[in-house]
C-alpha cells in the first residue's frame, strides 16, 4: 500500500511517447541520450514520465506567426 499523499508519476512506454511526438523510436532515444528526457526503468521496461514529455513539448514548441 502507498503512503497517503504520494502519487507515482504516470508513465508511458518509449514506443507510445515516440508515437505521441510523431517521431521514430530511435529519434526519441537520441533525445534521451542528449539528456533532454530521462528514462524510468520498471522491470525491464523503458518508460518516460508523462510530465517530462509534456514539459519537453512545451520547451520545444515554437509559436508561428500566421
Amino acid at each position: 500500500m502507498k503512503p497517503t499523499g504520494t502519487r507515482s508519476p504516470d508513465l508511458m512506454r518509449v514506443k507510445v511517447a515516440a508515437a505521441r511526438l510523431g517521431v521514430h523510436v530511435r529519434t526519441l532515444y537520441r533525445v534521451i541520450a542528449q539528456g533532454e528526457l530521462s528514462l524510468v526503468h520498471v522491470r525491464g521496461c523503458s518508460c518516460i514520465a508523462e510530465n517530462d514529455l509534456v514539459n519537453y513539448i512545451k520547451r520545444n514548441t515554437q509559436m508561428r506567426k500566421v
